[in-house]
């Protein structure tokens, strides 16, 4: 069995991608923050900012693919909003890059839709359309290092959601839902869009382009594009509360510029011809979301599993 390192598994994308490929693989999956407990994983904590780091865990685990969930995993659409990137992980990333490169690991990195804006929609991996804001340039930086320190790196942008694995740090899913149970109004974004995807859906595909050994610059992501306040509708339908309590915000045009706040929508085109696969709708997902809300998916985050000591840089 295959190992997978994954580095940053306490974002959603990272979290997820631990706890649905954990049958399949041998998994040890590194926080950024405090230890989690996944399901069939092993965890430890790792120093987001040490560049010592990547080589150190990479030389004594020997995995065969490596993931890394930085600043570009974590969703522009997340509530509470996600730190923005900085430029100090440009040379984090670039770290994990030449270590998995010296050991000859397979590399995924995750990256994000947010490098784009308006006014274009479903942006090609070679399109232009770029977002010059700071945290933009930052993530295009990332991308730009990663790849030209490991060409073989597979570099893939997209916007997930699902279940976070820590109760006390509620994602999108969680923050709506618990406000439309409890009835307070949440206002939601109805001018940006994007093509959001649930992250079991995508490690389910990111595990056949790993079997594939893509390589270069892909975009995995939904097939459908969607503005937040729209998608927050279809998940409280989907689980049968009222959409009363959702408010929309018509965000001015002059700030739609911004970080992640205008047209980040994906064509995922390039992909879907190299694997031969479809990619889902948003009920889609949103159904199968429900499906692990009832089978217990969740139970995943928190089971207790051995956890290993951190390595000090």
């Amino acid at each position: 069995m295959n190992k997978l390192l994954i580095a940053g598994v306490d974002t959603i994308v990272g979290a997820n991608l631990a706890a649905w490929l954990a049958p399949r693989y041998q998994v040890l999956g590194l926080s950024w923050g405090e230890v989690l407990t996944i399901a069939g994983c092993e965890t430890a904590a790792c120093d987001e900012h040490s560049t010592e780091a990547p080589r150190q865990w990479i030389a004594s685990e020997r995995p065969q693919w490596v993931v890394y969930c930085g600043p570009g995993a974590r969703s522009t659409w997340s509530l509470p909003a996600a730190p923005l990137p900085h430029h100090e992980t440009v040379g984090v990333a670039g770290a994990w890059a030449k270590a998995a490169q010296e050991f000859g690991c397979e590399l995924t990195v995750i990256s994000s839709d947010a490098v784009f804006t308006g006014p274009w929609m479903f942006h090609r991996e070679n399109g232009a359309c770029y977002c010059e804001s700071n945290p933009a340039r930052v993530l295009r930086m990332i991308e730009k290092e990663v790849t030209e320190v490991y060409a073989k790196t597979l570099l893939v942008r997209t916007n997930v959601y699902g279940w976070s694995p820590e109760p006390a740090a509620p994602g999108l899913v969680e923050t709506v839902l618990q406000a439309v149970e409890e009835g307070r109004p949440i206002a939601l974004d109805c001018m940006r869009h994007g093509t959001p995807i649930l992250a079991t859906d995508f490690a389910e595909t990111l595990d056949l382009a790993y079997q594939k050994k893509l390589q270069g610059t892909y975009h995995l992501s939904g097939g459908e594009r969607i503005n937040p306040f729209r998608f927050a509708c279809l998940l409280a339908d989907q689980f049968g509360h009222s959409l009363a309590s959702l408010e929309p915000i018509e965000t001015p045009f002059d700030n739609r510029r911004e970080f992640g706040a205008g047209e980040t929508s994906l064509q995922n085109r390039r992909l879907r011809k190299a694997l031969e696969v479809a990619v889902p709708l948003v009920r889609d997902g949103l159904a199968r979301l429900y499906e692990q809300h009832a089978s217990g998916y969740r139970d995943r985050f928190g089971a207790l599993q051995p956890a290993l000591a951190e390595k000090v840089a």
